[in-house]
């Protein structure tokens, strides 16, 4: 008996089409793709070819004289050059809008020309004020303890002192031995007046303010100057530079106080005569290096002495009078509290005043005058 071999399963049998279509379908995506390529760079030569063609037609049309926007018709290609608005004529000015705008810049230029010509006129106008130095007797002095005691306390001293700045019309003052209580008691009881540097430079030197009317002047600047005192032990004494309000012309203001020969300071010429060499030469420079005039107030404790100094230079004349002219000339009446001023200052009206009881110096002080140009 034969046995069957059991048959094996399978499916069903595919065409032979459906073996090679997949390959059949990529050989035409790829002649599609090469027919593309090759097509686009065929046009693309050939506008390229057309391009340069019309650009050496035009350009010859240009070289015979032709306008290369007209057709062979006489028309042009672009239509009318005249009916372009980037050809279109710019808007000009009536003649009356013109003639206004002319009369109006002229009118601003003759306005400018009159401020710039005020205030110039102003800035080199004379302008004159009363200047003053004054020594007060510094509250230690007259207080218990003091070496003053026939003289009243520093309060009552110093409402006298306030009424001899307002009665002679003191616009500036230089003060010394202006001790912390009396500047408390001054800037509370003169509020006409400003002062510099109050207390910002400490006790010591509080002792050298300055202090201007606000009415008159403005503070531009304020320095320090280290000088020698006592002993050569250096105290930092103020400069200024002050505007005038009313005209805008500025000058410089220094005050100082060099040392004394005292019983209990010793001999202090060589200090003296050392703060008098920085005083000088610094007030020299300061007015050759910013041209403004320089005003020096002080208690110096010299007369002839520094009379020279300050004058042999030729920059400084004091207000107390006196010639440097062919040597060292003082004024006949002298002080130790002095007023010098520099090129650019007049000075007219010289006075010293007897404080009386309200201090142990006189107040000196003098109209001066800044002349000239600065």
């Amino acid at each position: 008996m034969k046995h069957k071999h059991p048959s094996t399963t399978s499916g069903p049998r595919r065409p032979r089409v459906e073996l090679w279509a997949p390959a059949l379908v990529l050989v035409v995506i790829a002649a599609v793709v090469w027919a593309s390529f090759f097509s686009d760079t065929a046009v693309k030569d050939t506008a390229s070819d057309r391009a340069g063609e019309a650009r050496q037609a035009e350009a010859a049309a240009t070289a015979g004289g032709a306008d290369p926007d007209v057709g062979e018709g006489g028309g042009s290609r672009g239509g009318s050059r005249g009916s372009s608005s980037d050809g279109a004529e710019p808007e000009h000015p009536e003649p009356d809008e013109l003639e206004e705008s002319v009369r109006r810049f002229r009118a601003a230029q003759r306005k400018l020309a009159a401020r710039v010509s005020q205030q110039l006129a102003r800035r080199t106008q004379p302008f004159e004020f009363r200047v003053a130095t004054y020594n007060v007797l510094g509250d230690s002095h007259t207080g218990p303890g003091g070496n003053k005691p026939g003289f009243p306390d520093a309060g009552p001293r110093m409402d006298m002192t306030i009424a001899d700045l307002r009665a002679n019309g003191i616009d500036v003052v230089g003060f010394q031995e202006f001790e912390q209580s009396q500047f408390a008691m001054f800037s509370s009881r003169a509020g006409e007046y400003s002062l510099y540097p109050g207390m910002s430079l400490g006790n010591k030197s509080v002792r050298f303010n300055i202090a201007w009317r606000s009415s008159v002047w403005r503070l531009v600047e304020g320095r320090s100057l280290s000088i020698p005192y006592a002993g050569g032990n250096r105290i930092a004494m103020p400069v200024v530079l002050l505007e005038s309000i009313s005209t805008g012309r500025k000058a410089w203001f220094a005050n100082f106080h060099n040392p004394a020969d005292t019983p209990s300071l010793g001999n202090n010429s060589r200090w003296r005569a050392e703060a008098a060499s920085i005083e000088v030469s610094y007030l020299t420079e300061l007015h050759q290096s910013t041209g403004h005039p320089v005003i020096a107030t002080g208690d110096y404790n010299e007369r002839e002495e520094i009379f020279c100094r300050f004058t042999a230079g030729g920059v400084f004349s004091a207000a107390a009078g006196g010639s440097s002219a062919g040597g060292c000339a003082p004024p006949p009446q002298m002080q130790v509290d002095w007023i010098f001023g520099s090129t650019g200052v007049a000075f007219a009206d010289y006075a010293v005043m007897d404080t009386g009881v309200a201090s142990d110096h006189a107040m000196v002080h003098s109209t001066a005058t800044l002349t000239g140009d600065e």
